[in-house]
């Protein structure tokens, strides 16, 4: 196993696409969560949730202050866009 652990990940993002999840695979073999270290916290977003898209919005923001790179702000825009498409019940955190 490699130190980052890239091989699990590896395989995790290959069970999890077999199992239908295509957005959650994506995001850990070649997304934000491929980076991701055995410890390192991190925070969720999912679409059934009304405020993601704001929150997102709001993250975008700060990037750009922050000079974050042009195609991670694109990434940004089109998690968004694919969350308000997406026609699954939507709530307010619980």
């Amino acid at each position: 196993m490699s130190d980052d652990g890239r091989d699990v990940k590896l395989a995790c993002a290959k069970m999890l696409k077999d199992a239908g999840f295509k957005y959650l695979s994506a995001e850990l073999e070649f997304g934000s969560l491929s980076g991701l270290a055995k410890d390192e916290p991190f925070f969720l977003l999912c679409g059934r949730d009304r405020l993601a898209p704001t929150a997102i919005k709001a993250w975008i923001e700060a990037a750009r202050m922050s000079n974050v790179p042009d195609h991670k702000l694109e990434r940004a825009h089109e998690t968004i866009e694919a969350i308000e498409g997406w026609p699954g019940d939507r709530h307010y955190p619980d």
